[in-house]
Parts: structure tokens; sequence; C-alpha cells
């Protein structure tokens, strides 16, 4: 039976893990080796800006990212053990909670998505610069 996109939404937040916006930003303020994936497309990160302890990596790029066998893997991801927190642009945080979804599925043992996406985080006030 074909799902509706709400339904698709509903099963991938539901099987990822989920952080606060406040809760992001105290583990990004005290893990300098924690990482916010930022899975927004372009257009949104420049309207915004990304975190300063972001990567981008818009749309499907996060698995092209994470792949350990990848020509475009990058080197910020090729840890499984590294803390790894996605951000899409708000609520409902689909595409952040599908992101994490994708780096479980590839061997990250502590991800998460932040709930409320970009929006929370700003309104939490985190810092941001120009992607």
């Amino acid at each position: 039976m074909a799902e509706t996109y709400a339904q698709m939404e509903e099963r991938e937040i539901s099987k990822a893990n989920q952080v606060s916006a406040d809760d992001a930003l105290k583990i990004l303020n005290n893990d300098a080796t924690a990482l916010l994936l930022d899975v927004r497309d372009t257009s949104e990160m420049e309207a915004t800006g990304i975190g300063l302890q972001a990567l981008a990596a818009p749309g499907i790029a996060v698995a092209w990212m994470a792949d350990l066998e990848c020509e475009y893997k990058s080197h910020e991801l090729q840890d499984r053990s590294r803390r790894v927190l996605t951000t899409c642009g708000g609520s409902p945080s689909y595409r952040g909670a599908s992101a994490a979804n994708v780096l479980t599925r590839m061997g990250f043992t502590d991800v998460s998505f932040v709930d409320g996406g970009m929006a929370s985080l700003l309104a939490a006030g985190i810092s941001t610069k120009l992607p």
C-alpha cells in the first residue's frame, strides 16, 4: 500500500533519536568533536546561515559524504563514533530525521536530529556563518 507524505514523515521521525535545540546547543558547546550536519537546501542555508560547527550536506548528499568508499566522501563523516546532530528547516523535522536514520543505517552510533530544525536552533540562539 502506498504511503502519504505525512505517513513517511511520521515513520522517519519515530525511528530516529531526537534532541531539543537547547540540548543540541549544550552538546555543541561542550563537545568540540560534535558535528551539526545541515541537510537543508543551499538557498535555505544562505538565508539563515549554518551553525558554526556545521557541515552542509544538502539533500541526499549526506549519504555520499558519509560513504566510506564514495569519491564524494567527507573526512568529517568517516568516524562512525562521532556525535552527529542533523538539522533541517523546521518542524516537523522530516529531513533531519531521515538524515539521522541514513547515518544510523551506515553505522553511526551516536546520531540524533534536532527537533524543530534550524528554526528552533535560531530561536535558541545558535551562532551562524555563511555556508
